[in-house]
């Protein structure tokens, strides 16, 4: 019975894909928002792990949840693609992403006699580049809980830990920029991206039809006043960057030394510094081909710099000025001791 109800599931949340329900939560009745389907788990496991974590209070009785989680459950990124219940959290002791987080964490409040509603959202940059047609290097939303406490709706980030009092159920954006469009209380029928491809084409036909109106200003739609620059390097070399395109006339929008795929891109129409040690700059060569291609020409140029579509990398490497104090005039070597200082004490 269970495995045709698992697959009853599933089908409906084919059928409803492109149909999220943001406005379908009846926040007057709040304990109609106690019980759960048994898609989610078994239902005596739930409620007996849920009796040994209530407290005398709801905030207590959420903290002990929280904790509960991070001392029990790890992150495994491989798992977030694929549907997984409570049953299936618990048994691994791993979550694979804020979905099947917020489902253990929202079955286990509504079994401690907290009412409970899962709410979806999508990034708001990530909206604007899907509906602009720019690339995005991932699918980037999260999964938030409305929950009843102190008698009234509060905002809970399983994920993040954080219990937002100061919350109203219409709001649409969310903490982090975050844009709320599905709100149920059965995540299977919601369509998680636990469920990868229906909850992809699901998004794509929501956000492809969604009034621009409702979203706030694009970040990324404005023009610079002023040129500006990002600037790859690790410390001290990017604070030495960042003072260079600041005596340049240029406005320094990020400085960075991962996220190369996120944050590249970015860079993409304005300046990129990029931090390099005798002619090996920090990014790889590959990674900054692949978004930039040709711009290891710029590596063989004594100014170190390269146009590219209208984008001006700029390889400032350091050994070179590092070569010139060991030189002295016409390229002969300076004395062992410039400074006069006695060997082995610092000049």
């Amino acid at each position: 019975m269970k495995t045709v109800m698992v697959l009853y599931a599933l089908c409906l949340g084919s059928l409803w894909a492109g149909e999220p329900q943001f406005g379908s939560i009846d926040y007057t009745t709040p304990r109609e928002y106690l019980g759960w389907p048994e898609s989610l788990g078994d239902r005596g496991a739930i409620q007996k792990q849920a009796s040994q974590l209530k407290a005398d209070s709801d905030r207590e009785t959420i903290r002990n949840v929280l904790n509960w989680m991070k001392r029990n459950l790890k992150h495994d990124s491989q798992r977030a693609y694929a549907w997984r219940n409570y049953d299936d959290v618990l048994r691994e002791k791993a979550f694979g992403g804020c979905a099947d987080q917020g489902i253990v964490c929202g079955v286990l409040l509504k079994g401690a006699g907290i009412p409970a509603v899962w709410v979806k959202t999508m990034d708001v940059d990530w909206i604007w580049d899907f509906k602009k047609g720019r690339p995005f290097p991932s699918w980037s939303g999260h999964v938030f809980l409305e929950v009843w406490v102190d008698q009234r709706w509060m905002l809970l980030d399983p994920g993040g830990e954080v219990l937002y009092e100061d919350y109203r159920p219409p709001a649409r954006i969310l903490p982090g920029n975050r844009f709320a469009y599905d709100k149920g209380n059965d995540p299977m029928a919601m369509v998680m991206s636990l469920q990868w491809d229906a909850w992809k084409s699901q998004t794509e036909a929501y956000f492809r039809a969604l009034d621009e109106s409702l979203l706030p200003v694009d970040p990324a739609g404005g023009t610079d006043v002023n040129p500006v620059a990002w600037v790859a390097g690790n410390s001290p070399y990017y604070q030495t960057m960042t003072q260079m395109a600041a005596e340049a006339g240029l406005a320094v929008r990020k400085s960075f030394n991962t996220d190369y795929d996120t944050c590249l891109p970015q860079a993409r129409g304005h300046v990129l510094l990029v931090e390099t040690h005798n002619g090996a700059p920090i990014v790889p060569l590959d990674v900054l081909d692949k978004h930039f291609p040709g711009s290891a020409v710029g590596l063989q140029r004594a100014d170190g710099m390269v146009c590219l579509a209208g984008t001006t990398i700029v390889f400032v490497d350091f050994s070179k000025p590092l070569q010139k104090l060991r030189l002295g005039d016409g390229g002969k070597k300076g004395p062992a001791n410039p400074s006069g200082a006695a060997n082995g004490s610092q000049p």
